[in-house]
């Protein structure tokens, strides 16, 4: 049979339209995963490619079956989960400009009635819309004008890599993981408009979710338990035996943290505290 022969049975056109529905799953997917948690990259590249490749493959088979009602639930339905991909991946563009195009191209494409469409079309312009600016006003009022930067290996700044030790940081990272492997640390810069912050966070360590491409990282149950109000201080940071670690309680950690803001500083320790509710409006910036 001519693959002509093939796309024109109609029961091959149903079968490859319910197939379509798996993208309409991945984004959903997607904009879920990147709300509860923090999207880390590990082959940056590998994701970008096969991103792409897999929207145009989906974007040709929903061409080919435009007129039939799967892809139209699909075509007509896709934006509203890639609204929440763009709130939640704002400065992740690879994140939802792939399925946006996707979107937009099948939303006229499709054989759907120009009335559906036009009402339909209205409502997603009206929410992107709002939502935008909503979401800038709110991040803005929450988050302040503060930026938070992470101090890591990554990090090419050099505005902020200039006023730190980054031997000393890489060295600090390399060991920010708690003995049991329970927790984890990491070192903020923050720049204000007063002299600014270095902030040492701790979070769980054993919540993350490992994939091909990426990490799935448990950013919601952070603690802040040590701050200093001078940008540049660069950290002593250990793990040290919490002798008050009771195994029977469940919120008491095996660990505590031990630090110092520069080396004529007094050594101070901190026990572990992670908040018992998750931080959902981490995206936000709501700390």
């Amino acid at each position: 049979m001519s693959k002509s022969l093939l796309l024109s049975n109609k029961y091959v056109k149903f079968g490859i339209s319910c197939f379509n529905l798996l993208y309409l799953i991945l984004i959903f997917a997607l904009a879920i995963w990147t709300f509860l948690y923090k999207l880390v990259f590990t082959s940056q590249t590998g994701f970008d490619v096969f991103y792409i490749i897999l929207s145009v493959i989906f974007a040709t088979l929903m061409l080919l079956t435009k007129n039939q009602i799967m892809t139209r639930i699909v075509a007509l339905s896709i934006p509203l989960p890639i609204f929440f991909l763009t709130l939640f991946n704002i400065d992740t563009p690879i994140m939802f400009i792939p399925p946006l195009v996707v979107a937009i191209v099948m939303f006229f494409a499709c054989g759907a009635g120009d009335t559906a469409k036009v009402l339909l079309g209205s409502l997603y312009l009206l929410m992107f819309v709002v939502g935008m600016v909503g979401y800038t006003i709110i991040s803005t009022l929450f988050g302040g004008s503060a930026v938070e930067t992470r101090l890591d290996a990554n990090l090419t700044d050099t505005e902020i890599t200039s006023i730190y030790n980054m031997e000393k940081i890489n060295q600090l990272n390399q060991n920010s993981v708690s003995p049991d492997g329970k927790f984890r640390y990491y070192i903020l810069d923050v720049q204000d408009n007063d002299r600014g912050k270095v902030i040492i966070v701790v979070e769980p360590n054993d919540l993350d979710k490992h994939y091909k491409f990426f990490d799935l990282i448990e950013a919601g149950y952070s603690s802040r338990i040590a701050k200093y109000h001078t940008r540049g201080a660069t950290p002593d940071i250990e793990w040290v035996i919490n002798e008050d670690y009771d195994p029977n309680d469940e919120g008491s950690a095996q660990y505590k943290l031990r630090y110092r803001f520069g080396e004529a500083a007094e050594w101070k320790t901190s026990t572990i505290n992670i908040p018992s509710q998750k931080n959902y409006l981490r995206f936000l910036n709501v700390n």
